[in-house]
């Protein structure tokens, strides 16, 4: 079964062009990338034809105005995004954005026919019940403005990122993150119709990719640091496939 894999490259800038050659193992994969707003023209123009997509890493809930910095959903497709990602945890724990932000956030990337990659996780390390509620309010708040039934031409993304996990080498507990991927894919479909992509985002890397796989409730992953690194995104892929 394929699999959506979003590699989320941050503040960084890593040598565009010969990520050409790295990404040519995606096999029957969707890979959207991530560059900084800077280089998404740049990266589109050089993946061009190889069937890659490109995502932004944020977006403003506003469309225009004096917002000195803020980047809008039209500002986006303009440049070819195709996918925007939302709540990611530091946005939420370093930016200060609040549930109430982002939930405008998804409104106005849904209305504006881009795919949101929606990411909620706990903080720390819980019980699988008391994950689940923290889980499970996050998806209610950042949902609450969102459109239904969302439009023909656009679907949702949600990515678990338990915040805990997230940075160095940290161990994965991979029936923890099944379960809790397992639980926000019936929420959603039950309380909202939606039948959305659920990726596993926090410290994927080729060395726990297989026993995130082993467990097959997951439909993706969201990288991050592990991103960055060619032979490690090489390896990856080829372990998806």
């Amino acid at each position: 079964m394929s699999k959506l894999v979003v590699l989320n490259w941050k503040m960084n800038l890593p040598d565009l062009p010969s990520w050409s050659e790295a990404l040519k193992f995606k096999g029957n994969n969707r890979i959207v990338v991530c560059p900084s707003f800077t280089h998404i023209n740049k990266l589109r123009n050089l993946l061009k034809g190889k069937g890659i997509y490109i995502g932004a890493q944020n977006v403003s809930y506003k469309e225009n105005g004096a917002l000195t910095g803020e980047v809008s959903v039209e500002m986006l497709k303009d440049v070819g995004a195709s996918y925007a990602i939302i709540g990611h945890s530091e946005r939420r724990y370093v930016f200060g954005e609040t549930d109430e932000i982002i939930a405008k956030k998804a409104k106005v990337v849904l209305e504006g026919r881009i795919t949101p990659i929606l990411c909620v996780g706990e903080t720390k390390k819980m019980t699988r019940e008391k994950s689940w509620n923290f889980i499970r309010s996050q998806l209610q708040k950042d949902l609450s403005l969102t459109p239904y039934p969302l439009p023909l031409t656009t679907s949702l993304v949600v990515a678990y990122e338990p915040v805990w996990s997230i940075g160095g080498n940290k161990n994965i507990d991979a029936s923890h993150s099944a379960h809790l991927i397992d639980r926000i894919r019936e929420f959603l479909y039950t309380n909202y119709k939606m039948r959305a992509t659920i990726l596993y985002g926090g410290s994927v890397n080729s060395k726990n990719i297989k026993s995130l796989l082993s467990v097959g409730e997951i439909d993706g992953f969201l990288v991050g640091s592990a991103s960055l690194k060619k032979e490690e995104v090489k390896k990856l892929l080829k372990l998806i496939n």
